[in-house]
């Protein structure tokens, strides 16, 4: 049995480290799921006591106590966690001395440090969200939950096992979900009237000055931001209210007076391998001004479709209140209604799909505006929307995609996000390290940040801030430039100058060269609910050094990075970083020096590197350089092994699928176990596959091991044409598997030359 009522309380136990408390005065409970918790079967068994007027129920993690028939309070309610050797007592009502932080919705206007919100995990060993009130699904769409339901709360008890609580999250609210494979590449935007033709230009650019590129953003003048088709025509605003006051911000109508022929562009950019993303401000809804609105009101009055917001005057254009007069009618967006909302992206976003568009990118920041969604207590249109765009995303076959603002607890299964409109700072950068850190603690894994900076008041003076803005991003879930419609700034790297384009050029080919190690982590962060930036206490709470250093992180678990977030000196800028490494063996990416875990080591990096290190014996799959990192097939595989001293042995898990869809959840995929091992004088190289594989994978693949700081070798076992070489002065060793199906399994002793 895993659940209680006593009186007008209902206890479930979820886990061992999760309890849901629930108090209605009327004794009716929500068993409906909310945006936040959408799993409500849980097979659990605990121990259950009821003795004079007291309940008592046991985990292994927390025993909590409740004064049967009491309201919740401090009294009432409580519980000890069991975190070692101390347990630690938590109070309804109680907060945590010592939350690690979690992550802001948005950076809009950031030029520093900001505080930050909790996230789930606590030194304190546990953490309660706060679900009460939240709106229930019916029938697929939310509905307002009774007013008698007065208490939903989670107690997350975890002592210091971090991961188990990100477990546990997801077991409540739903599982991390793996974002595109695109998603992890290159990405250019920049709010600019760009044409058709300056778009294929800009993919001419990158290919010409060897940098990848795999998305391409259109900003928000892709459509009209003024009604009228032809240069010259009046200008009569629309809209009823937006950031900063503008008007004009919605829009589903091309501008045909930069992209004539939309469904022509977007085909040549697929064709060249590009994906596509609109900017999208939904906010002003379908007015009659767009190219939609017939095919909109159409479907509201299939619909029956009844008016329950209607515009307001004073925020209509003087062109819709003359068209008013006339029986035209205006709907207000309305994300409450069920009905609106089918319309709405059928006749929006489903035309333009079809036409090419790949996903939309969300760029609400309308809440101030309007603080609740139409209709529904408690709850705002940041996080609805992102549930209904990531919902309407995944059709035929596809795996969701969203990028927008962070909605809060729960939203971790609506990947990518997009972190707002940062000032181009030094300051702004640390904090932007540290919150994208932090950020895992509330399950969100998947920030994309405008690489740079998007409000830059002073470019010329920034370009040494770009290029470690860039080496930052190359170790972050998206590599996305992006800057303010401005014409004295750009981000494309070429028009920086030396030697920062060289600089950033070194970091994009090292991006597109990782996308196979980078896949493989997201794909474990999706199974495992671990971050793809971990802190160095995620996986080690009992060490107190650990939580000294929150700029410095694991990308997985085979690199470690500590982004460089000030200026060096000097006309290479070199800047000395002190670094604290874990436990075990270190090698510099880029110099190759070996370094021992457990203390704090100083490294000089100029422009061209910055702090990033390799875990010894840790194999690192990566892929040759290629301008389309994120689709090219993996034709040749490329392992490297920093091996450090024997005996060690280390393994990594190969991710492999189509990147888009959603085969990988019904086993579309393949997985290969990379093995290491040096025992005395024999070293073990192995690729072992498993799975089925998937549609478009490669049908012969080479495969290269590269093999550093190692002693002069032979081969003792390998396949029929292996070819090994080894370097004596740079101590590098190669080993070349000829081409062969992927599916095919590969094993290599090699034996040390004394």
């Amino acid at each position: 049995m895993n659940q209680w009522i006593i009186g007008n309380a209902r206890f479930t136990v979820i886990t061992d480290g999760v309890i849901r408390m629930e108090y209605a005065k009327d004794g009716v409970f929500a068993d409906g799921a909310t945006l936040f918790a959408n799993r409500r079967q849980y097979p659990a068994d605990t121990a259950f006591v009821q003795k004079d007027g007291t309940v008592t129920l046991s985990t292994k993690k927390c025993t909590l106590t409740y004064r049967a028939g009491a309201a919740f309070s401090q009294d009432s309610l409580f519980a000890r966690i069991h975190t070692g050797n101390v347990d630690t007592v938590w109070k309804f009502g109680d907060r945590n001395r010592e939350n690690l932080g979690g992550t802001l919705a948005t950076l809009d206007g950031v030029d520093g440090p900001r505080p930050l919100p909790d996230g789930l995990l606590a030194r304190d060993g546990w953490y309660v969200i706060d679900d009460s009130g939240a709106p229930t699904f019916a029938d697929g769409w939310l509905q307002n939950r009774s007013e008698n339901h007065l208490w939903d709360l989670y107690l997350f008890a975890y002592g210091h096992d971090y991961p188990a609580a990100l477990r546990d999250l997801a077991r409540v609210s739903g599982d991390m979900a793996l974002p595109r494979k695109c998603a992890l590449g290159s990405w250019y935007s920049r709010w600019w009237p760009y044409s058709a033709r300056e778009f294929l230009q800009i993919v001419d650019e990158y290919d010409a000055n060897d940098f990848p590129l795999d998305i391409l953003v259109m900003d928000m003048d892709w459509h009209y931001q003024d009604w009228g088709y032809e240069e010259g025509d009046p200008k009569a605003l629309f809209g009823y209210g937006h950031a900063g006051g503008n008007l004009g911000w919605t829009g589903y109508t091309w501008n045909r007076r930069k992209i004539p022929d939309p469904g022509k562009l977007l085909d040549t950019l697929h064709r060249r391998g590009i994906t596509v993303t609109l900017n999208d401000h939904p906010a002003d809804g379908i007015r009659d001004h767009e190219e939609t609105y017939p095919a909109f009101m159409d479907l509201l009055q299939k619909k029956h479709y009844r008016e329950t917001v209607p515009l307001i005057p004073e925020r209509q254009s003087q062109r819709e209140q003359e068209n008013l007069g006339r029986g035209v009618t205006n709907y207000r967006f309305n994300a409450g209604s069920k009905d609106y909302m089918e319309a709405f992206f059928e006749s929006t976003h489903a035309r333009y799909e079809k036409m090419g568009v790949d996903f939309w990118w969300l760029d609400w920041q309308q809440d101030y505006l309007y603080p609740a969604v139409n209709g529904l207590k408690n709850l705002a249109h940041l996080p609805w929307l992102n549930h209904l765009y990531y919902a309407h995303s995944r059709k035929a076959g596809l795996r969701g995609m969203s990028f927008s603002r962070w909605g809060g607890f729960g939203d971790h299964k609506h990947p990518i996000y997009f972190s707002g409109d940062t000032v181009s700072t030094w300051e702004a950068l640390a904090f932007e390290v540290r919150m994208t850190v932090s950020a895992g603690n509330a399950g969100c894994f998947w920030w994309s940040h405008d690489i740079g900076g998007f409000e830059d008041p002073d470019p010329e003076k920034h370009a040494e801030l770009y290029v470690r803005w860039v080496q930052f991003g190359i170790t972050s879930a998206a590599l996305r430039l992006h800057v303010c419609g401005n014409e004295k700034i750009d981000r494309r790297p070429w028009t920086w100058g030396e030697p920062y384009c060289s600089a950033m050029r070194e970091m994009f080919h090292l991006r597109a060269m990782l996308i196979p190690y980078l896949y493989s982590t997201a794909y474990e962060s999706y199974r495992d609910s671990v971050p793809l930036l971990r802190s160095l206490y995620f996986f080690d709470g009992e060490n107190e050094a650990a939580y000294a250093h929150p700029g410095t992180y694991y990308l997985g678990d085979a690199l470690l990075a500590s982004p460089i977030c000030r200026p060096g000196g000097g006309e290479t800028f070199v800047t000395a970083s002190k670094v604290y490494l874990p436990a075990g063996t270190w090698y510099d990416y880029f110099t190759g020096i070996r370094y021992c875990g457990g203390q704090t080591v100083t490294v000089q990096n100029d422009l061209f590197s910055f702090p990033l290190f390799v875990k010894a014996g840790k194999p690192l799959p990566t892929q040759p350089y290629t301008n389309r990192m994120t689709t090219a097939p993996l034709s040749h595989l490329i392992i490297k092994i920093f091996t450090g001293e024997e005996p060690l042995s280390d393994s990594f898990l190969l991710f492999e699928d189509d990147g888009i869809t959603e085969g990988y959840l019904s086993g579309a995929y393949r997985v290969a176990k990379l093995s290491y091992s040096c025992d005395g004088d024999l070293y073990t190289i192995s690729y072992v596959p498993a799975g089925s594989g998937y549609a478009g994978e490669c049908t012969q693949r080479t495969i290269t091991w590269e093999l550093y700081d190692i002693d002069a070798f032979r081969c003792r076992e390998a396949p029929a044409g292996t070819v090994c070489t080894y370097d004596e002065k740079t101590r590098r060793g190669t080993v070349e598997i000829p081409a062969r199906s992927p599916d095919t399994e590969v094993s290599i002793t090699l034996e040390h030359i004394s």
